[in-house]
């Protein structure tokens, strides 16, 4: 999942000598001294033979993924482990649970589904995710006519409903002088099926954008609101990252109540909270429009006080040093922000939120864990900018 890649690539970035790897359907195997490398879940055996030799090396597994994520927990631990909840899934058993030294929630109601499963509060941190507010910046009010975004494509034909699109279609046919503009990965088997869906209402006001964005700040400029009328959040990450650069932009946000950003954005006045259907969206693209001006000075303020890349790095490097005492972790600047500087590489893992193709292997393809190699900070830098961390193996 591209959401937790960014997450992913920030931390390496932070420790730039770390090295990526991963499990992908779109590769045998890929090498890449920029990307890192991956190989095709066919051959996950392989794969987890080589996390086993390699864990000794490092001082702290770091999963990024959810609660569900079996395939790396069950695997014998021999360092400390975080495991980041980005996303939804039901609970592996609680024997793999208890492996866990560490879980972070990504947004309140996360800290309570993790109290919810029996963990006691001394194990869960609150970390929300980052932005780099230098690179998603506010820019003047675009022109007319009123524009809505969409950017979280999934790549499933079945995922379709979990994202809201049909109440985003339904929108657009009560609102025809509204502009809704799509964007849309070109993989997967969605694309074909929602613009079908586009031309069997005839909504001449609906564009689908195809293709891999690698200016999202453009993006943001040319709209005014952002939406994420999501209905099942185990099909879709709950903090979305275009949500949160949206707010970066000073484009105000429209989600329905069971997005994680419902709450800040409801108490921050930084955009709308809506049910996830035709009429309920329409209305609130409506009062968006009406009181744009005021809601897009306060989706900055909310992106600046929550969201900052310097809390989130400084946050995990507090997580660390209460992992392994004594390992001299200490702040440094780096670029726009302070990283942790740590004696030892940390490791970490991200699990793909969004593809299911079967495979011929003995995982499920939604359990399908993907990892990431986190080295000695000491060395060189890796890629930088949010555009970048779009492109990581994860």
């Amino acid at each position: 999942m591209e959401a937790i890649s960014a997450e992913v690539a920030l931390l390496r970035r932070s420790f730039p000598s770390s090295v990526s790897w991963g499990l992908s359907h779109r590769h045998w195997a890929l090498l890449s001294p920029t990307r890192g490398f991956c190989l095709h879940p066919k051959l996950h055996l392989l794969f987890r033979a080589a996390t086993r030799l390699l864990e000794p090396l490092f001082e702290i597994n770091h999963v990024f993924g959810s609660v569900g994520d079996w395939f790396y927990l069950e695997g014998r631990r021999r360092r400390p482990t975080v495991l980041t909840a980005a996303a939804m899934s039901a609970p592996v058993e609680r024997s793999l649970l208890d492996r866990v030294d560490r879980f972070v929630a990504e947004h309140p109601a996360g800290r309570d589904d993790l109290h919810r499963l029996g963990i006691d509060d001394d194990r869960i941190r609150l970390v929300l995710p980052p932005v780099d507010l230098q690179r998603f910046h506010p820019s003047e009010r675009p022109a007319e006519p009123f524009t809505v975004l969409f950017a979280s494509s999934p790549e499933e034909s079945s995922w379709l409903d979990a994202r809201g699109l049909p109440a985003i279609l339904e929108a657009a046919a009560l609102r025809p002088q509204i502009r809704f503009r799509l964007l849309w990965r070109p993989w997967g088997d969605s694309l074909p099926v929602i613009r079908q869906q586009i031309e069997q209402r005839g909504l001449h006001n609906v564009d689908l954008v195809v293709g891999r964005v690698t200016d999202m700040a453009a993006e943001y400029a040319q709209a005014h609101v952002t939406v994420a009328p999501f209905t099942d959040l185990n099909r879709c990450k709950p903090m979305p990252n275009s949500l949160i650069e949206s707010l970066a932009c000073g484009r105000p946000v429209i989600c329905s109540p069971i997005v994680g950003l419902a709450p800040l954005v409801s108490e921050h006045a930084a955009g709308i909270v809506c049910e996830s259907h035709g009429a309920a969206l329409a209305e609130a693209v409506d009062r968006a429009a009406a009181d744009w001006d005021t809601l897009s000075r306060s989706s900055r303020t909310l992106a600046e006080r929550h969201f900052d890349q310097t809390m989130f790095v400084r946050s995990y490097q507090r997580i660390y040093a209460d992992l392994v005492p004594g390992s001299g972790v200490r702040m440094m600047p780096y670029g726009n922000i302070r990283v942790a500087e740590m004696p030892q590489p940390i490791a970490l893992a991200a699990r793909r939120l969004e593809s299911s193709r079967p495979c011929d292997s003995q995982i499920d393809a939604h359990r399908l864990t993907e990892h990431a190699r986190c080295g000695n900070i000491n060395g060189g830098c890796g890629r930088g900018g949010a555009g970048d961390a779009r492109d990581v193996l994860f």
